[in-house]
């Protein structure tokens, strides 16, 4: 016969493991909150922008790369090229879609939750996950909070321009590079504050604290290559898409044909 010490042994084992997983899963939840109230500060607009550049630049060149082929296959001609009204038409009319590619996965930034719960995740404790929120709420906070957005957006920006894959007065891109000029000098406004007012006294101790170095130095490092890494893969689809969409041009090469029967 089991004793009732071991009964209530067991009893207490078997409801450990059953509340167990409900424990673990509504830790999940209470970190996955925080995560989205920590992303919630961020705005990322001179990335985003930057990105809306690059990005520009690449649905076009896939595009165009995609128009030179259908010159080369049909016979076209040399003719057949940017500054040629059919030309230009059909440019336009395929690129579109490809920068609705890039404004749904990229630009609407819904597939950053997930990366950035698990960046946090491995990088943060509860209780710092807390005090970032809690200081990123304030008035100062929010200014430092596009401090270190403006420090990820340099790193992304450098690793574009190091690379060569940023091309500097790319043909088509001109109003998304004042749109990021725009966006830039409007943050590099907004995010300045006294550091000799004592009503910034917090900001200061964050800046100076360990806290405040760490969450800087990991956006730093982690958010350029989450931030480029989903670049390169939206990029990488550009040209396949722009395949996909090359049956939009068949109207302006009928027209081109017509009126240019030589």
């Amino acid at each position: 016969m089991i004793s009732a010490s071991r009964r209530l042994f067991f009893t207490v084992a078997l409801l450990g493991a059953l509340s167990a997983p409900l424990f673990a899963a509504d830790s999940t939840e209470v970190r996955r909150a925080k995560a989205d109230e920590l992303l919630a500060v961020h705005k990322w607009r001179t990335t985003l922008a930057l990105g809306n550049r690059y990005l520009k630049q690449q649905s076009l060149m896939a595009v165009r790369s995609e128009l030179a082929r259908i010159g080369r296959e049909r016979g076209l001609g040399k003719t057949w090229r940017p500054g040629n009204q059919q030309w230009d038409t059909a440019e336009a009319t395929m690129v579109a879609p490809l920068l609705a590619t890039v404004e749904q996965e990229w630009a609407s930034l819904q597939w950053l939750p997930p990366e950035w719960a698990a960046m946090t995740a491995r990088s943060f404790t509860d209780a710092e996950m807390d005090a970032l929120v809690a200081h990123f709420r304030t008035e100062v906070g929010a200014k430092q909070a596009i401090i270190i957005e403006q420090s990820v957006a340099f790193h992304v920006g450098g690793a574009l321009t190091m690379s060569g894959k940023l091309i500097q007065d790319f043909p088509g891109t001109a109003e998304e590079q004042r749109t990021l000029t725009y966006v830039y000098a409007e943050e590099d406004k907004a995010m300045r504050f006294s550091v000799a007012a004592n009503d910034n006294v917090d900001g200061q101790r964050f800046a100076l604290s360990d806290l405040g170095a760490k969450y800087q130095k990991t956006l730093m490092i982690k958010m350029t290559g989450i931030l480029n890494a989903r670049m390169d893969a939206v990029a990488a689809t550009l040209p396949t898409r722009a395949r996909a969409v090359a049956d939009m041009a068949e109207p302006m090469v009928a027209e081109f044909r017509a009126t240019n029967p030589g």
